[in-house]
């Protein structure tokens, strides 16, 4: 192990859910607090500098005697012409959000983190030397200024026009950010890592002055992972009833996310769905609830009673409606009943004559048969109304089927043609009757064997019916994925199925049209099973009979492997799989909350809600593997990395001694053991490594602010400064050389 050093307190664990685990998104609407302008005058008799951090994010400017900056505002600017009074607004900050007019114009001076607005910038002066209180003709104080790394040539010297030509500024000096804030530091050797709004730089310094020609830059920062957070929370809920505005998602960014310590370590850890909704944090966004008319307890048991009545009425109803249809079938049995015991009483054809007319029966054989399946109906369903079993079937009789036509008039012919019809019919069903007792003595013969195998060789038997088990939910997935791909007219496999119907089409005009002839060969289509399978696809037949088929095969391996295997247990079935699917998905959708509680989807509050989980590790993870998201660079510990093992073995040492983190970004928790646990594995065996984030403990946001504010007092600095006359001899892109800025072009 490396012996570690560590002044940040900042814990290799994620913040325990236990003490809260809802975050509240603040309530939109504009709060006005006017930041009173400074006394100027009280810094009389003293010579400070006006030291500016013009930050991609952040705004922040002050006095070098003071020890915090007086502003500290968004660098974003809304300059719009009011309608209502015809007025020029100009907003910086915080105050661009005061109306819907003001936040549809916010603009920022950066593309990226390029400066390339020189109209904004110059709002930006305005506004921080009027806070300033500065009333003199022209800016006395010489002007300390923040820059990029290898800030292009343009950005200089439009700031330096503007500071010189506009504000008749004595002198400017320009420096880098995150080399300022090292400045703080005792160390004369060291690497300056900054997390920035836009980008995020690695800077080594040695000897107390910063390598250029080693630097490295990431196009990765706050910014993209704000975003990054926005796109999964639109990802994962697509339907969420509020739009998630970008300051939310910047918001709900640094409220929630953490540095995992090893990140392939705990995403696999949340596979488990207890672990993945203990570490989910809900974000609760602003709703309005309706107004609704809550019942008593009173009430909801009245509506309750009422309902029960109500389906009780339904069911006796529906019995009452089927006594009197069955009532009515007995009456008309018994009308048809009392014409057939007059037959006698009448001549053949005048009874004939009678039915006709009657009846809707042509012949007495049709008014029989139907007498027969009425009364087999009617004892049916009154034996099944009393709970009784149904009555055996009889063995019908067919009197005239063996007789010869000679023996028989005409109408006795027809009705030995019916007879010999019903008499198919029933053998068909006496044969089904043979073939399905066949059938259930061939399952009881493999049940005994299957038994005896079970008992002979538990393991084998346990290893086949798994076996079968796989292949069949391989069955019942690949339907599913096969139905799904069909109902995509794009999908491969509907556009198979549609070359198979224009292939047919193709071949049956052609067999249309010219018949095969006496000597061809036949391409033996249909003599396998599987060839059949064309016509299932062209018709999207949904394979019903074949899907039942393996549910039931699929529920039978299931339930004997249950019963007899110990080592398979629910989990193991499709169900059981599915379930342990659905517990997953539930808890990174839905997780974190309350034991017990579910989730009520009529719920307002809970609707407006987004669980994080995975997000909280998985978006400040691209600053260590940005190609994860599609970035062509390497990781900000790989690059840390890079950068130290360039130097000499004397001077990897001495720089492993400081590693600043300074930016926005070292807010995230874990963020040192995290970069640690990268550089240990990449760097000498057992070498001392010391990564710190602030000097006193601050903000290290402000840590470059303060160390440009200190280091502004220094000879060195006064001796970086360009004066008016040397900007107008060299221009505005030349600057001088000192140990925490740029190189000179």
């Amino acid at each position: 192990m490396n012996g570690l050093q560590n002044n940040h307190a900042s814990s290799s664990r994620p913040p325990s859910p236990s003490r809260t685990n809802i975050v509240y998104i603040p309530e939109g609407g504009y709060d006005a607090q006017p930041q009173p302008t400074f006394d100027y005058h009280s810094l009389d008799g003293q010579d400070p500098s006006i030291c500016i951090d013009n930050g991609a994010h952040s705004w922040r400017a002050g006095f070098s005697s003071m020890t915090t900056p007086y502003i500290d505002r968004p660098n974003i600017i809304a300059k719009y012409r009011e309608r209502k009074f015809g007025r020029n607004l100009l907003l910086f900050g915080r105050d661009t959000e005061v109306d819907a007019n003001s936040r549809s114009n916010v603009r920022t001076m950066f593309d990226g983190d390029l400066l390339i607005h020189s109209d904004l910038l110059e709002c930006a002066l305005d506004m921080t030397f009027c806070t300033l209180g500065i009333d003199s003709p022209k800016i006395e104080q010489p002007i300390v200024m923040t820059e990029r790394l290898a800030n292009p040539l343009f950005s200089r010297a439009m700031t330096s026009e503007l500071l010189f030509e506009l504000y008749n500024a004595p002198s400017v000096t320009f420096g880098i950010d995150s080399l300022f804030a090292f400045s703080r530091q005792k160390h004369q050797d060291g690497l300056a890592v900054s997390l920035g709004h836009q980008a995020s730089t690695v800077i080594p310094v040695v000897n107390g002055r910063g390598i250029m020609s080693r630097a490295k830059r990431i196009p990765w920062g706050g910014a993209q992972a704000s975003e990054l957070m926005l796109k999964l929370a639109q990802l994962k809920y697509p339907a969420f009833p509020t739009k998630v505005t970008p300051s939310q998602a910047t918001f709900m960014f640094r409220e929630t996310c953490y540095f995992s310590t090893d990140y392939d370590e705990e995403l696999n850890s949340l596979a488990d769905p207890a672990k993945l909704s203990e570490m989910t944090k809900i974000v609760q966004f602003p709703f309005t609830a309706p107004e609704v008319n809550e019942k008593t307890e009173a009430e909801l048991a009245a509506a309750a009673e009422r309902r029960k009545e109500q389906g009780k009425r339904l069911q006796e109803m529906q019995a009452k409606q089927r006594a009197q249809k069955l009532a009515a079938k007995v009456a008309e049995l018994e009308e048809y009943k009392l014409l057939q015991s007059e037959r006698p009483q009448y001549k053949k054809a005048e009874f004939l004559s009678r039915l006709q007319e009657m009846t809707p029966f042509e012949t007495e054989a049709e008014m029989d048969s139907w007498i027969k399946k009425t009364e087999i109906e009617v004892r049916k369903k009154q034996r099944k109304d009393l709970g009784m079993e149904e009555e055996p079937e009889e063995e019908p009789v067919f009197p005239l089927v063996d007789r010869p036509d000679s023996e028989l008039n005409e109408e006795e012919i027809k009705e030995k043609r019916r007879q010999r019809l019903m008499k198919a019919g029933w053998d068909a069903r006496v044969k089904a009757r043979e073939e399905k007792k066949r059938e259930r003595e061939r399952l009881e013969e493999e049940k005994r064997l299957e038994e005896e195998e079970r008992t002979t060789n538990l393991t084998g038997w346990s290893s086949r019916l798994k076996e079968e088990q796989e292949s069949v939910i391989a069955r019942i997935q690949e339907r599913k994925k096969r139905k799904a791909q069909l109902g995509d007219r794009k999908s491969a496999a509907a556009q198979n199925r549609m070359k198979n119907i224009a292939s047919l089409a193709a071949e049956e005009k052609t067999s249309g049209s010219k018949k095969r002839k006496k000597g061809e060969d036949d391409d033996g289509f249909g003599m396998d099973d599987s060839d059949w399978h064309v016509y299932r696809e062209i018709g999207g037949d949904d394979e019903s009979e074949a899907e039942e088929d393996d549910q039931l095969q699929l529920q039978s391996l299931e339930s004997r492997l249950l019963q007899y295997d110990p080592s398979f247990t629910e989990e193991n079935t499709l169900i059981g799989r599915a379930e342990a699917k659905n517990k997953l998905i539930n808890a990174f959708v839905r997780g974190g909350l309350p034991t017990g509680q579910k989730y009520d989807f009529d719920d307002i509050k809970l609707n407006h809600q987004l669980h994080l989980n995975v997000e909280r590790i998985r978006v400040p993870e691209t600053w260590f593997q940005p190609s994860m998201w599609g970035i062509d660079s390497a990781g900000l510990g790989e690059v840390a990395g890079w950068v130290l093992n360039g130097f000499e073995e004397e001077e990897k040492r001495r720089l492993m001694q400081c590693i600043f983190v300074t930016g926005g970004g070292a807010n995230i928790p874990n963020l040192i053991p995290r970069l640690r646990n990268t550089l240990t594995p990449i760097l000498p065996f057992r070498a001392p490594l010391k990564i710190v984030s602030s000097l006193d403990g601050g903000d290290p946001r402000l840590e470059a602010w303060k160390g440009m504010a200190e280091w502004s007092n220094t000879a060195e600095a006064k001796e970086a400064r360009v004066t008016r006359a040397e900007y107008e001899e060299y221009g505005g892109e030349w600057l001088k050389e000192h140990r925490w800025g740029n190189v000179a072009p």
